[in-house]
This record gives C-alpha cells, structure tokens and sequence, in this order.
C-alpha cells in the first residue's frame, strides 16, 4: 500500500526554507576556509562529525532497519552524500555564482529520472517552468564569456552533484516511510566515504598547512555549519521531498539560486544589478508556474485528497 501523503503546500514550503539554508551554507564555510582549513577536509568534517552523532541513533532498532531500506534507502545515500559532499567543497574553491549554476542544471535532470524511474508524465506546464527557470538562471550568471561548462574540478563537482541531487529526489520520493535518522545517517555516512576517497586521490587543492590553521574558530564553525546549516536543511529536504515529485522538487530549490547570489552581493563584491534581478525575479516565476501548472491531474488530485 502506498503511503499516504500531505498536500504539496507546506513541503513546498519546506523546501524552499531549506533552500535558504543551503543558498547561505557558503558563507560559513569560507569562514571555515578562512580559519585555515582546506574546502575538501571542511566538507569531509562537516559531514563526518555527524555521521558518529547519528550511529547510535540509527543503530536504535539494530541493523535490520537500515538493511531494510532496501536499494531505495542505499541510492538515497549514496546519490545525496556525494552530491553534499561536493557541493560544500566545489563552494569554496569556485566561484559561488558560477558553482550553484551548474548545479542547477538539476531540474533537467530531475526531469528525464522521474520519467524513467516514476514514470511521470511531462506535462506542459512542467516543460515551460523547467524552461523559465533555466532561462533565469542562465540571465542570472551568464557573464558573456559562452557557454558556461565546467572550466575545473570545483564546477564538474557542482555539475555531478546537481545529477546526483536530482537522483536523490527520485530516491526521496520512493521512500516516504522510511525515518528521517535512517536517511541522513545513511546519507553522512556517504559523504564521509566520498570525501575520503577525493582527499586521497587529491582532487581538489590539498591542505596546504596544517600548522597555520586556527582550530578553535576551525571546531567553532565546523560545529555551527553541522547544527544549524546541514542538519535543518536536510531534515527539511528530506522531508519535503518525499512528499513532491522530483521536478517540482529541484524548481522549487531553485530558490537557493536566488538566496545565494543575494547573500554574495551583499557580503562579497560580487555584482548586483538589472541582470541579477530579473533573474532572481525570472527564477521565481518559474517556481510559481510549476506549483500552479506543473502537476498533471492524477497527481493534484492525489494532493489534494491525502
């Protein structure tokens, strides 16, 4: 039997609070980077410290729970601990602007899995918000330099981790019964296994001195960036999203866009003008038609009735 679900409006909230939480997570995590801590070991510690806390709470019912979760549970974790991982590292060591683009691409992707793993249709409605709102994003970023394509690791990091998001939407919607702890412990523990494997074929830039880096404001922000950045934004996605179709999903995250370019122009030199705005304004069109016309009817009417 299907699990029953709420209406689409208060996930639909949910995700685009959660959004704000990972649109703003890259200004901790420069803190982190400033207090001499490399952006590949930061993100491996903002995801690993919780990976211990969460143990024994995921090993509450014993082992059975979480091998109970079956496929779902392991592509789940598997497909959102490798794109956290590589988002909060590509963040620090790319341009923000340009990282969370290509990151965005998502929604396409978001698209074609839900087709062939949900087997939803493609509605019209759906189509031209999926449009918009790469139309808002490509006006928001494009700096006129062409195509933007990832030029290094940081942008085919945000580029795989937006894939890996959209399939963790799927995977999301597939396991609405499953507990939240059983999730984002399966999904720490992933990213600690991801990030321990790029620190060791040295993807990303190493560590260049361990001895300069100010551990005090290093634990301090490791902490804050776990508490009050990680753990809301995935309880919340993770929440959210098994409760939505994977597209409606990712346009609705592209909020986080929005969030991100607003918070690098204000506490960065990066531009704000005409541009930025009507793509923020664009993007959040999009997100609109998508939760006004986006849905087919078997899918409202599943809403609105559960």
């Amino acid at each position: 039997m299907k699990p029953s679900t709420p209406g689409t409006v208060l996930p639909s909230l949910a995700i685009v609070v959660s959004a704000t939480f990972w649109g703003s997570m890259w200004m901790p995590l420069h803190a982190l980077d400033a207090a001499g801590l490399s952006g590949a070991w930061s993100a491996w510690l903002i995801y690993g410290v919780p990976a211990l806390v969460f143990l024994p709470l995921a090993l509450r019912n014993g082992i059975g729970a979480l091998i109970g979760g079956g496929w779902p549970l392991f592509w789940l974790g598997v497909s959102t601990g490798i794109c956290n991982y590589l988002y909060a590292a590509s963040v620090v060591y790319g341009d923000v602007a340009r990282i969370v683009l290509l990151f965005y691409v998502n929604p396409v992707w978001s698209v074609l899995l839900e087709r062939i793993f949900l087997g939803a249709r493609i509605t019209r409605g759906r189509g031209a918000a999926l449009a918009i709102g790469l139309a808002g994003m490509w006006i928001l970023n494009y700096d006129g330099s062409g195509l933007p394509l990832p030029r290094n690791a940081a942008e085919w990091g945000g580029l795989i981790a937006g894939f890996c998001w959209a399939g963790g939407l799927v995977a999301m919607r597939m396991t609405p019964h499953l507990g939240m702890v059983e999730k984002a412990f399966v999904q720490y523990v992933a990213a600690l296994l991801c990030g321990g494997l790029i620190l060791a074929l040295g993807i990303f830039p190493p560590q260049s001195d361990w001895a300069a880096i100010d551990w005090g404001r290093a634990v301090f922000w490791i902490a804050i960036i776990a508490g009050i950045w990680v753990l809301p934004g995935l309880l919340l996605s993770f929440w959210a999203a098994a409760r939505l179709s994977p597209t409606r999903a990712s346009m609705l995250f592209m909020a986080e866009v929005v969030v991100g370019v607003v918070t690098a122009a204000i506490w960065t030199d990066y531009p704000f003008g005409w541009r930025e705005a009507m793509g923020g304004i664009i993007i959040l069109t999009a997100g609109l038609v998508e939760v006004l016309f986006g849905a087919h009817k078997a899918e409202a009417k599943e809403a609105a009735v559960s």
